[in-house]
This record gives structure tokens, sequence and C-alpha cells, in this order.
């Protein structure tokens, strides 16, 4: 998501174009749209990377993907065709049904952190609290 939202960052005009082109959101919905998608791939990559709230974060980004999705299969029901605008600079796939089934692996393993018992992953301030009382 990191890698994602700072190739988006470094071509913001590529990523607008592509959210203009699902022809989902109205003209003066698609700025703020960019920035909160941006915003969100961006400090939630970091916290999931860094191990930060493992579980909430996974949670959150799974409500992200689950809107990327939606947008995606939208596209396609209107028979929208290009460039998803996914990875910015890095490139991009083509709107398909072979981005949602990547969406949906990725879906599937934020579900997956999400639901992970809090001892077996890095849960942020909980499992410092938890280590620090082991060693008391």
């Amino acid at each position: 998501m990191v890698v994602a939202g700072v190739s988006k960052l470094l071509d913001t005009g590529s990523f607008f174009a592509a959210i203009r082109q699902l022809g989902i959101l109205p003209a003066g919905m698609i700025f703020p749209a960019m920035i909160v998608v941006l915003q969100s791939e961006l400090w939630l990559g970091l916290a999931l990377a860094i191990g930060y709230r493992t579980r909430v974060v996974a949670a959150c980004l799974a409500g992200l993907i689950v809107v990327f999705i939606a947008a995606i299969a939208v596209a396609l029901a209107r028979g929208v065709t290009g460039d998803c605008g996914c990875f910015g600079i890095i490139g991009s796939d083509k709107i398909g049904p072979g981005l949602i089934l990547r969406d949906l692996f990725l879906l599937i393993c934020c579900l997956w952190l999400s639901f992970q018992d809090r001892h077996s992953i890095s849960d942020g301030a909980e499992t410092r609290r938890d280590k620090t009382t082991e060693y008391s």
C-alpha cells in the first residue's frame, strides 16, 4: 500500500485522470477522493509495515479494498476500459476481472490479519504492555 500511495503521489495527475475515467464520482468529488485514497494508502500502509495496531489497520485497509473492488465492478458494468491507476508511475493494470481477483486476494489477507489473536501479531501498545508485564 505504501508503494502504491507513493507512486500515485508522484503522479497525481494520472491518478486524478484514472479516478475521473471511472465515471462514478461527480467532478467536485474527484480531488477529495484522491486525497483520501492517497492519505489512506500511505498512512495505513506505513502503520501496517511497522506493526502499529495491526488488526485495526488491516481492518481499515480491508474497508478501503472493498471500496476499490466496488469501484472496479461499477466501472466494468458500465463498460469502462483503461488503466486502473493502481500504481501511479510504476504502472497500472487494465480495468478487468483480474484486477478484482487481485484485490480480493488483498482483501482476504487484510481480513486474515484483522482476525488474528493479538498475541500472534504485533498489535501496538497492548503487545508492549504484555511484554513489560512479563519482564517485571
